[in-house]
């Protein structure tokens, strides 16, 4: 018996043992990888989209701009509801009205069509609860829509995708974790 030398099967069943706490290590590891992926993904469509929205309104900047009399181009402050949002933040848009047998002319079409590029490349961007979160308004301060009285230029966005559960990697101040939120702020 002393003659004989190789591996008992205690250190076989160990290495074994260890062999598959690594491999499911590394399996957990390629899950959060591709977890993250896809949200990092949605991200970056969401601030594509954002930017987007924010070039069609520059681009129409006076259609959000409420004018001091007589019509000059000194600004009193941004419209608490245009063609676009209503004063509580909700949009006035319906992807079903983008012009699909020419390109869109003025401010509100282009919003239709922003719509729908939202709803076409982001996960659920045309489910209710989704759409009920979307959020384009004049703000001071993150997460307020202004009142009425708001003089100034800021104006916040405010977009909403479906994910699974728990994998909106965002800090959550609502019970819904599958529902994902980017916001952005700018100086119109």
């Amino acid at each position: 018996m002393q003659s004989c030398r190789g591996f008992s099967l205690i250190e076989v069943l160990v290495t074994l043992v260890l062999t598959a706490i690594g491999i499911l290590g590394m399996l957990a590891l390629q899950t959060k990888s591709i977890q993250y992926t896809q949200d990092a993904v949605n991200r970056n469509t969401a601030i594509t989209l954002a930017n987007d929205l924010f070039e069609i309104m520059r681009t129409h900047r006076a259609e959000f701009f409420q004018y001091t009399p007589p019509q000059s181009q000194t600004y009193s402050g941004l419209k608490s509801s245009t063609a676009l949002y209503n004063a509580d933040g909700s949009l006035k848009l319906s992807a079903a009205s983008c012009p699909a047998s020419r390109l869109p002319q003025n401010a509100l079409e282009q919003g239709h069509c922003w719509l729908k590029a939202l709803e076409t490349y982001l996960p659920g961007g045309s489910e209710a609860d989704i759409q009920s979160q979307l959020k384009l308004c004049p703000s001071y301060k993150t997460g307020q829509c202004a009142d009425s009285s708001y003089i100034g230029s800021s104006i916040e966005l405010q977009i909403a995708w479906r994910a699974r559960q728990g994998d909106c990697l965002q800090e959550a101040d609502d019970s819904d974790d599958s529902v994902c939120t980017y916001s952005a702020r700018i100086e119109l």
